[in-house]
């Protein structure tokens, strides 16, 4: 796992370190350190967790920085780091993981970074498709939804591409369910982090094609179970 820090005081670039190497949760890190935005946007590593200073040294703010990465990174877990409150609302309208206040508590961070590896590991976990005796590997996180059509499944990955194996799809969503799967229909299981709007009747995809949405049906059977399922979903996430 790969982590970025950006702050201009030095002693608070080492507390996190030092917060980060004491829950280890298992996990191997890469730490890196950066004073400024500047010198974070200058950098080419491909971070997966980033803790991120509001106001900083030079002329690019932290929130711009959070911007232009999230663009880069759809995946990035960002956490905000600042000891002023007025910057809560801003942060939080970008896709913001968590905002901790300094000084920062080592018992809320102990939690709360245990929440960010268990975003991270979701994330990261495996699907498996087994195909004319091979099997291959895809990325639980780029798989946008399953579909299933008399005895195949279809897995509809980011970017448009399909694989096909036998199976059912009520075998798959218990499996998936602990990755943020959630079934909308009898045919569709879907990815929460892909969902762009929910209706009473149809449910909006992105991430297929960078032009258009995916629109599905909504089942009466599955909807209030699954508008409760993405509820839980996105004030978690």
């Amino acid at each position: 796992m790969i982590i970025g820090i950006c702050e201009d005081q030095q002693e608070v670039r080492t507390d996190l370190k030092k917060k980060i190497e004491r829950n280890s949760y298992g996990c191997s890190f890469e730490i890196y350190e950066f004073r400024s935005g500047e010198e974070m946007l200058d950098s080419s590593i491909k971070f997966d967790l980033l803790f991120l200073d509001i106001e900083l040294a030079g002329t690019v703010t932290g929130l711009e920085v959070a911007q232009e990465l999230q663009r880069r990174f759809l995946d990035l877990i960002i956490v905000f780091v600042s000891g002023y409150t007025q910057y809560v609302s801003s942060a939080f309208r970008l896709n913001t993981f968590q905002f901790l206040l300094k000084p920062i508590d080592d018992k809320v961070f102990q939690e709360e970074f245990a929440r960010c590896i268990r975003h991270y590991r979701t994330g990261h976990d495996m699907f498996r498709v087994f195909q004319n005796g091979e099997v291959i590997e895809l990325k639980m996180r780029d798989i946008v939804y399953i579909e299933s059509d008399k005895r195949k499944i279809i897995i509809h990955l980011r970017g448009g591409k399909q694989y096909e194996m036998y199976g059912k799809i009520s075998e798959q969503e218990e499996e998936l369910s602990v990755h943020h799967f959630i079934r909308i229909h009898k045919s569709y299981l879907v990815n929460c982090r892909y969902i762009k709007k929910l209706t009473d009747e149809t449910v909006w995809l992105i991430g297929i094609s960078k032009e258009d949405s995916v629109v599905l049906p909504l089942s009466r059977r599955c909807k209030e179970k699954a508008k409760e399922q993405y509820h839980m979903y996105f004030f978690e996430v």
